[in-house]
């Protein structure tokens, strides 16, 4: 089995049944912030016959509990050393996720449906496997190679955004420092074109008491010829590249 479908009063109540009770707290507040305890535990009851149903529990020391089989799922949910989280803008502008959690067992793609409210589990079977999902839920096109297009300051590249947010055709003068103005010119183009909203991956790390913290990210900007690169977030330099596998897999 290589992949488990949940409906989040599903996953909730697994993360109390395996014994992440922080993990399922978690997400009880998120969702359900004012449901009582009995409340609560209706929902529990319910989500647990719907796993029964699904063949995935097993009664044992008097609780029910995850078949070996199916275990590794939640373990993941967990257990990853690090999370890689792709975001993207869906066709009426929300933002669609999907996220890649790294663990001893290999990797598992994350997806959420219906407004979070079912989670797909899927375990991957390589690091190619997920290359490539990530290219096609962010619709990236390869190139043969990574070619730099130019390094921008913060403040340089917060004002391209703003000027394509705003509908603002200007070519600020500092885009002029780049080598390769035909490069230069789709890229801004392409910025145009989406109004300065981007595309991210973005990964977290965990310490030993699981708490997050965010290492690096890269801005993804898919384009008419092109995709495009942004790194360099926590230098304030922003790095803009021709999309290349190298640099995709560089955040893994």
């Amino acid at each position: 089995m290589d992949q488990l479908s949940l409906s989040i009063e599903e996953l909730i109540f697994s993360f109390y049944s395996e014994g992440y009770f922080e993990q399922g707290m978690s997400l009880k507040e998120a969702y359900y912030p004012d449901v009582e305890d009995e409340r609560l535990g209706f929902l529990f009851e319910i989500a647990c016959r719907s796993l029964l149903a699904k063949d995935v529990l097993e009664f044992r020391n008097r609780q029910y509990r995850y078949k070996e089989a199916y275990r590794h799922f939640i373990q993941a949910m967990n257990d990853a050393s690090h999370t890689v989280k792709a975001s993207r803008f869906g066709a009426l502008d929300e933002e669609v996720s999907t996220s890649f959690h790294t663990t001893q067992a290999g990797v598992y793609a994350h997806h959420t449906l219906y407004d979070q409210q079912v989670h797909q589990i899927h375990k991957l079977k390589d690091d190619q496997q997920t290359v490539e999902q990530v290219t096609t839920f962010l619709n990236i096109h390869m190139s043969e190679h990574l070619t730099p297009v130019i390094n921008l300051q913060a403040e340089e590249f917060e004002l391209l955004l703003e000027q394509a947010s705003q509908g603002n055709d200007d070519w600020p003068s500092f885009l002029n420092k780049a080598e390769n103005q035909e490069l230069v010119r789709a890229f801004v183009s392409d910025v145009r074109v989406r109004k300065g909203k981007m595309d991210s991956l973005m990964k977290v790390t965990y310490d030993k008491n699981n708490t997050p913290d965010v290492e690096s990210m890269i801005f993804v900007i898919p384009g008419q010829k092109h995709s495009w690169l942004v790194s360099g977030m926590k230098e304030n330099e922003f790095r803009i590249e021709t999309a290349h596998r190298d640099g995709l897999r560089s955040i893994f």
